[in-house]
């Protein structure tokens, strides 16, 4: 009955909404009493709604009677020009970091409340979980929404921090002075570097003026000193080469970097390995492949400046 009251509540576009937002990257397929099971939606409501999805082509059906999402919103979702614009600049940087580290690299933006993963690089196998591209984790549960909470807004972080924040890893409540200690540590540092079981490393860091982030799973053994200037140098130049970046995802408003987005920053490495001037001036060597970086990665503006200080949020100058 709350299912039925809940969908006399609500507008047909909302019921529509619902439908589609049952179907998710664990549960792609769906049958009518499972999508009425994790809608609310009575199947005899549900049959009518279905239908007018199918003959739109927002979802199909399959031969065994289970439905899916159609490539109707498949095609209008390559339209969202935000994470559109950061794919297709990201992507080159993303490969070439791949072939060098021969490790999945994932990038992500904030929306909302939550980590948006929008591209993910790796080898044959399937990503790791849960990095499959469209799926939204918690800002706290990955080290890549980590560094997205370390520099959102405000509001956001409060929010968060207002809530249980629970580990990953044991599944054990995280203190919010402690979750605090560490996104400091992340605005100190400009990375977030995560050693996991059997040597398993990852490190993320932000994409300078656009509430977006890269992270590389690097491959066992691999060492973070090698790891990190390479990643910090493929999210420079990624937030180099967008000409308008997004900001995020509900915000409608977009800007470029001015020329001194991380002027005076600093990273805790050995002086040899601290990803900037002493990295343009060596080769290193990961995996099988080595990289002589060419020049150092000025930043460069438009009409519009997003900056954000060293330990900042990401905020907008809007045009004059």
């Amino acid at each position: 009955m709350a299912g039925n009251v809940q969908d006399r509540g609500q507008s047909v576009a909302g019921r529509l909404l619902r439908v589609l937002e049952a179907f998710t990257p664990e549960r792609p397929h769906l049958t009518i009493v499972e999508i009425s099971r994790r809608t609310g939606i009575p199947p005899s409501t549900l049959y009518r709604l279905v239908a007018e999805l199918l003959s739109r082509g927002a979802v199909e059906r399959s031969a065994d009677g289970r439905y899916s999402v159609g490539l109707r919103l498949w095609e209008i979702g390559g339209l969202a020009p935000r994470p559109a614009r950061l794919i297709d600049v990201g992507s080159p940087h993303m490969h070439d970091l791949f072939e060098v580290i021969h490790g999945t690299v994932q990038l992500a933006i904030l929306a909302g409340g939550d980590a948006l993963y929008v591209q993910t690089v790796g080898g044959h196998g399937p990503p790791p979980a849960p990095a499959l591209t469209g799926t939204r984790v918690s800002l706290t549960s990955t080290t890549i929404g980590q560094v997205l909470l370390a520099y959102a807004p405000p509001d956001v972080l409060e929010k968060v921090l207002a809530n249980e924040v629970r580990s990953t890893v044991d599944d054990t409540v995280v203190p919010p002075q402690r979750l605090r200690a560490l996104l400091a540590d992340v605005r100190r540092t400009g990375a977030r570097v995560f050693h996991g079981h059997g040597g398993r490393l990852v490190v993320a860091v932000p994409v300078d003026g656009v509430a977006a982030a890269l992270a590389v799973r690097a491959p066992d053994g691999a060492e973070p000193r090698f790891i990190f200037p390479l990643v910090r140098r493929a999210a420079r130049r990624i937030s180099r080469d967008l000409p308008c970046p997004p900001l995020a995802v509900g915000d409608g408003n977009c800007g470029c970097r001015s020329s001194g987005v991380l002027a005076g920053s600093k990273v805790d490495l050995p002086p040899s390995e601290d990803g900037t001037g002493a990295m343009d001036r060596r080769r290193v060597i990961v995996g099988r492949r080595s990289i002589r970086p060419k020049r150092s990665d000025e930043e460069v503006g438009c009409d519009s400046r997003t900056t954000r200080s060293p330990g900042a949020a990401w905020s907008v100058t809007p045009r004059a």
